[in-house]
């Protein structure tokens, strides 16, 4: 099953749910998710990721799949980033 057909299901499932209890119990998942996700990004790098980053920066522009700073400002006007 692919991650949109596991998404529709899922919103399927809980646009037919009644129980409370279970609502609650999805919502303070929600949280904790949230909260958890964004605990996470105050954390430094490690110098493992930092690396693994720039070997993907360098990467990309060997590659040539770079834009210039003109581009991604008018991208950015347009609504569109990437």
């Amino acid at each position: 099953m692919s991650i949109a057909e596991i998404k529709l299901d899922l919103i399927t499932w809980l646009s037919k749910l009644d129980d409370t209890q279970v609502l609650d119990e999805i919502s303070q998942l929600k949280k904790q998710f949230l909260q958890e996700k964004y605990n996470k990004s105050l954390q430094p790098m490690s110098k493992e990721e930092l690396r693994d980053s720039l070997a993907e920066a360098e990467a990309d522009y060997v590659n040539g799949r770079i834009i210039s700073q003109e581009d991604l400002e008018k991208r950015i006007k347009e609504g569109r980033v990437l």
